[in-house]
């Protein structure tokens, strides 16, 4: 049985948002390289513009009424906050809307997945629930007919109609929306100042060359210069990274969208032979997926200098920055290999929110996910969890540190970004593209032969039209 509760104000047992899992935002700017932000000008075009928490599609606004069970992503003191202080806006705005939220942990041995799909097979499942949203973790959901479609109320609801079209379009499936994306999510290079300054670094690469000069500047100097996190995903955020300075965004969307081949497209193996080349250099330990690493503890003590890794580990920086007086840091993104490429910033639209299609209070469900994209909301989410929903804003409109407005300036004034790969290729294609990457920095397969198995799955996916549409 769910362990659920009324939203409590006075209560200290919050649900939670967990800011650090794979969201969260930005350090400061590019880098000391000084390049410009990729994202969207449109998030500044309108500024905080809409009705806040606003009306629903009925126009009922306060008046509507029903009760919503949301099932929250996971736990933190920065989400405590978070949720108490964007439980307060809501039934401020929503007096007669009734949130409980699930805050049942994972069984010891289960996955968030596991306990998603137990409970969409007995029919007990929440409301609302909060997960990526984008193709690959989308689909097995539609394919289940679990989740509501939403393109009705992205027409008629006043917040869900802020969202910028970029950011609804990688949450599409099969030509329909089938979530509501949650924040703006890149995956730069982070690096320890410190380790930097002692290695008599003072600038961040702008050019390939650069870049490998300076991870072998590091090597000389004693620390390690960079790592990989173990288990299927971080490997994959790096490989990004290097792929969007081979083929950039448009190369990437030959990909998807065109009959351009994974097998036959350099920048493919490429990008995974960079890491393994970087692997021989010793700038990435050979053993990253078989050793027993502390990735956040090293780079906070200066026994790793840099970690390509997303945005959504900024919170765990700043906290790490307050307990530990000396260590600070920053990011850049690494100059393209190809120099014809500019720099592409790998990175889109992570996390979501996501509607149960047999929920039995449709209008409340649909009004809650809507409010997540308010004014309101968004004030919580930059100020509390340093996180962007995409949705219009004003930099100037929120408090934050120095380090993060710089950030908001950036994004506010740049434009779309290109690519994490793992969130937006299909289901099935995805588990190929992790666990096969893991076989490469392990040396149990070539690029080549992982590129060959990417197409096969390509094809497949196509001929069921699962591949992404543009």
């Amino acid at each position: 049985m769910m362990n659920t509760q009324p939203v409590d104000l006075t209560s200290t047992h919050r649900a939670q948002c967990a800011p650090v899992t794979r969201r969260g935002l930005f350090g400061r700017t590019l880098g000391t390289a000084g390049a410009a932000m990729l994202v969207t000008p449109a998030l500044a075009a309108c500024g905080a513009a809409g009705s806040g928490a606003g009306t629903g599609a009925s126009g009922t606004g306060a008046a509507t009424k029903g009760k919503v069970l949301f099932w929250q992503e996971s736990t933190s003191e920065l989400a405590k906050q978070f949720w108490t202080a964007a439980t307060a806006s809501f039934k401020e705005a929503y007096p007669n809307i009734t949130l409980e939220i699930d805050a049942t942990p994972v069984a010891a041995g289960q996955t968030r997945d596991d306990k998603l799909f137990a409970s969409l097979g007995a029919s007990t499942a929440w409301d609302v629930w909060q997960r990526d949203i984008p193709p690959s973790y989308q689909q097995p959901l539609v394919d289940k007919k679990a989740v509501l479609a939403l393109d009705e109320y992205y027409a008629n609801m006043p917040n869900l109609k802020r969202v910028l079209p970029w950011a609804r379009n990688r949450s599409k499936l099969f030509g329909k929306t089938w979530g509501v994306p949650h924040e703006v999510e890149f995956i730069p290079i982070f690096y320890n100042k410190t380790a930097w300054e002692r290695a008599g670094i003072k600038a961040a690469p702008k050019t390939w060359d650069e870049f490998l000069k300076l991870n072998a500047t590091l090597k000389s100097s004693g620390v390690q210069p960079m790592n990989v996190a173990k288990g299927r995903t971080n490997p994959g955020h790096n490989y990004s990274v290097y792929l969007m300075g081979l083929i950039g965004k448009d190369g990437f969307e030959d990909l998807l969208y065109k009959d351009k081949r994974w097998d036959q497209t350099e920048g493919v193996t490429k990008a995974a032979q960079t890491m393994v080349d970087f692997m021989k250099q010793g700038w990435i330990p050979t053993d990253n997926q078989t050793g027993t690493y502390d990735l956040n503890a090293d780079m906070q003590n200066g026994k790793q200098a840099m970690w390509g890794n997303g945005t959504w580990n900024v919170a765990t920086f700043e906290q790490r920055k307050r307990d530990t007086p000396g260590f600070d840091y920053d990011f850049f993104i690494p100059p393209s290999q190809d120099p014809k490429i500019k720099p592409t910033i790998a990175g889109g639209i992570g996390g979501g929110f996501s509607g149960w299609s047999e929920t039995k209070d449709r209008q409340a469900t649909v009004t809650f996910m809507d409010f997540l994209m308010s004014p309101a909301a968004q004030k919580h989410w930059i100020e509390i969890l340093f996180q962007v929903a995409p949705v219009p804003f004003k930099p100037e409109d929120y408090k934050v540190p120095a380090a993060m407005s710089g950030a908001l300036r950036t994004i506010a004034s740049g434009q779309e970004m290109g690519y994490n790969v793992s969130v937006v290729v299909p289901a099935k294609f995805v588990d190929l593209y992790w666990d096969g990457l893991v076989d490469i920095m392990n040396q149990k397969q070539t690029p080549k032969e992982w590129a060959g198995k990417l197409q096969q799955e390509w094809d497949i996916a196509k001929k069921e039209n699962r591949t992404p549409k543009p």
